[in-house]
């Protein structure tokens, strides 16, 4: 499952994301790996970046169909998504694609769609519809997101998305732990001296050992990948003032 940490520094003008580099997927078959150019926190658009746990393939397929939405949105003239509506937008995907899963592992094999489901549910076993139901209900695409972000002139935000498709906001408290090591993370935090209001610095360190901390929960690398928004920016150099240097003619070598 891994992790993913976000937490609020400076009062919420600034932000600290943290993930492992480990990779979780079940299709075929259950496996796990670690590799450095293993991404799992990926640009929404210009203001907003989502991290991912658990399942990398549902994951990323949710995060792609986000990243195509916006984008389409923004085409369309919508003004700049704020953190709260890139949010709603993930939460929906993932709702359909959780939805969609159902479909495909539940209904399909018995040759039913959704609406044909519904339409003839009555008539259905009801050991098939209770089956059904509870899919319906539980079924879990082991998939836990952060979504965080900036929104202009309103400072940083951060999100969470977790099973069955519900999301909350952790602007409160001022950091988000998602993943098999997500306790791990949470009771580090709680016990560390942050708050919201530390220099992102100290935010970083805190952050740092939550992660460090999490390794010990099964599917947590210890490999990271870390962002800090907004990113730092680089001071121009200021010009050197250039004199010019008269050039003699013919100049005369030291007696």
């Amino acid at each position: 499952m891994t992790v993913c940490i976000g937490a609020l520094a400076e009062n919420g003008q600034k932000l600290v994301l943290v993930s492992d580099k480990m990779i979780t997927a079940n299709i075929p078959i259950a496996y796990q790996f670690q590799k450095p150019d293993v991404q799992k926190i990926y640009p929404i658009n210009n203001n907003a970046q989502v991290l991912t746990a658990g399942n990398a393939l549902y994951a990323h397929e949710i995060v792609r169909m986000a990243v195509k939405r916006v984008a389409k949105e923004r085409l369309e003239g919508k003004d700049a998504h704020s953190v709260e509506e890139i949010t709603e937008i993930i939460r929906s995907i993932y709702q359909a694609f959780r939805l969609q899963k159902v479909v495909q592992l539940v209904l399909e094999p018995r040759g039913l769609s959704l609406d044909a489901y519904y339409s003839n549910q009555q008539r259905l076993h009801q050991g098939m519809v209770g089956e059904i139901e509870q899919n319906l209900v539980n079924y879990n695409i082991g998939v836990e997101l952060i979504v965080a972000g900036i929104n202009p002139g309103d400072g940083c935000h951060l999100y969470s998305i977790t099973h069955p498709g519900v999301s909350a906001c952790h602007d409160t408290i001022g950091y988000a732990c998602v993943g098999s090591g997500a306790p791990h993370a949470l009771y580090s935090l709680i016990a560390s001296e942050y708050t919201k209001d530390k220099l992102v610095g100290q935010v970083e360190a805190y952050v740092d050992d939550a992660k460090k901390k999490s390794e010990v929960a099964p599917g947590v690398g210890t490999e990271t990948e870390k962002i800090i928004l907004p990113p730092a920016t680089i001071e121009a150099v200021p010009e050197v003032m250039h004199t010019a240097v008269p050039v003699l003619d013919n100049p005369q070598p030291p007696v």
